[in-house]
């Protein structure tokens, strides 16, 4: 059970990378350069993404800290 939260977690983590990877390239591109592009939009969506990485990062650690407490049990 938690191989499988973990690895939607890594998944969720990976696709917020993506997400601010794709919202910094319309914020440098040449219709940010030209006003055509909604830079509001992109700098809202760039910290969604982050939120979004932190919150998975988050579930990751948890899981770690219960299985740790597992372990702790049966040893």
């Amino acid at each position: 059970m938690s191989d499988a939260i973990t690895a939607i977690a890594q998944n969720s983590i990976q696709q917020g990378i993506q997400g601010v990877k794709k919202n910094a390239l319309e914020l440098a591109g040449k219709e940010a350069m030209e006003g055509k592009a909604d830079l509001v939009g992109s700098v809202v969506e760039i910290k969604m993404n982050k939120y979004q990485v932190l919150a998975s990062g988050k579930v990751i650690e948890k899981i770690d800290q219960m299985l740790g407490a597992l372990l702790d049990e049966k040893a």
